[in-house]
């Protein structure tokens, strides 16, 4: 799915906006404090319902306005425009609307219009908290498998029933929740697994444009010994669990590293070369999801590129410029982008939160 259009309303300093983009590439540029980010926040929310910069609606609404307002069309090669919107108030209510329904939870929109963000902030992917990987790993398994999102809502149900009977010491009635919480934290497991085997070619071939000759391993941790079924764990477990209060073992605690020559990758590389790593495993990621019939989402690559030296700029941009995939991204630096446009480019002029194409 591509962008189409977008109008976003009172979201930060943009009082008003309005893009026609181009399926491909698209570069904002302006000076800093411009709104190019927060143009990058408008699309993020109407694929995500959510902001990747913060989880207070307060943040994103601009300032002495009651709500903000998203609205775009998206399409897939020739299919006919699909209109979604979305209203997120100050206290949080949102109002999401898809083809003319209103939505009641944001699932939809992940499938309609799948969104990815690269920003400076993303290079904690790898050393930041195991909860960011897990979430890496759920949105790929998301739209790997139609029915991934029905077993890990089982799951997380499962889960937060026994662990309030764990809470409780209601041991008697722990039975039928450790069989459920097994059944489909065995599938999440799987589920994610399967993912990111099919994910680590598409990650070998993006990290060697930026890292010829080196060969990453990716692996994933299930969050339980998986020698044994979950099932017998989580019975072995219980009187562990009572003492902690929750369940020790499952995909709640599930992971994934990177290593290199079998060890874990910070050991050989330099903070700005593992920054370097998390982008081309986000790109692999977009180009996986690209890969699936009718799957090419939008990308969001902020402030990146001023990261990168000369050779890896254009070892991005040539990477950019392949497959079917959208991509926004934001720059300072009118000549160098210029330099990379093609016919299939975008350039808009970000200034004051107003927007111009050029």
């Amino acid at each position: 799915m591509s962008l189409l259009k977008l109008e976003a309303q009172d979201i930060r300093n943009i009082p008003a906006a309005t893009l026609l983009p181009t399926p491909r590439l698209n570069f904002l540029v302006g000076p800093n404090a411009s709104g190019k980010t927060s143009l990058l926040e408008a699309i993020y929310l109407l694929g995500r319902a959510r902001s990747f910069r913060t989880s207070q609606p307060n943040q994103i609404i601009r300032f002495d306005q009651p709500a903000l307002t998203v609205v775009g069309q998206v399409a897939a090669d020739a299919a006919p425009p699909l209109p979604i919107g979305l209203r997120i108030a100050r206290n949080g209510l949102r109002d999401i609307h898809l083809d003319g329904r209103t939505l009641q939870s944001s699932a939809e929109l992940l499938r309609a219009f799948p969104v990815l963000a690269i920003q400076p902030g993303s290079a904690t992917l790898l050393e930041g908290p195991p909860k960011t990987r897990r979430q890496f790993l759920d949105f790929g398994a998301f739209h790997e498998d139609p029915a991934y999102l029905g077993h890990w809502r089982r799951y997380t149900k499962a889960l937060g029933q026994r662990n309030a009977l764990l809470r409780e010491k209601r041991v008697r009635e722990l039975a039928p929740w450790t069989h459920e919480a097994a059944r489909y934290g065995t599938i999440v497991g799987e589920t994610r697994r399967l993912y990111a085997e099919r994910l680590e070619p598409f990650f070998q071939d993006t990290a060697q444009r930026f890292f010829k000759g080196l060969v990453f391993q990716l692996h994933t941790q299930a969050g339980w010994d998986t020698a044994n079924p979950l099932e017998k764990l989580l019975e072995q477990d219980i009187p562990h669990d009572l003492r902690h209060g929750h369940t020790q073992s499952g995909p709640h605690k599930g992971d994934f590293s990177i290593a290199l020559q079998g060890r874990p990758v910070k050991a050989y590389l330099s903070r700005g070369q593992m920054k370097l790593l998390v982008y081309a495993l986000l790109l692999a990621q977009a180009r996986l999801l690209e890969e699936r019939a009718g799957a090419a989402g939008c990308v969001l690559i902020d402030d990146v590129a001023s990261e990168l030296d000369e050779d890896n700029k254009k070892n991005l941009l040539g990477f950019l410029r392949e497959g079917r995939t959208q991509y926004f991204i934001t720059t300072t630096a009118t000549p160098t982008i210029e330099t990379a446009l093609d016919p299939d480019a975008a350039l808009f002029h970000i200034a004051g939160g107003q927007v111009i194409q050029a």
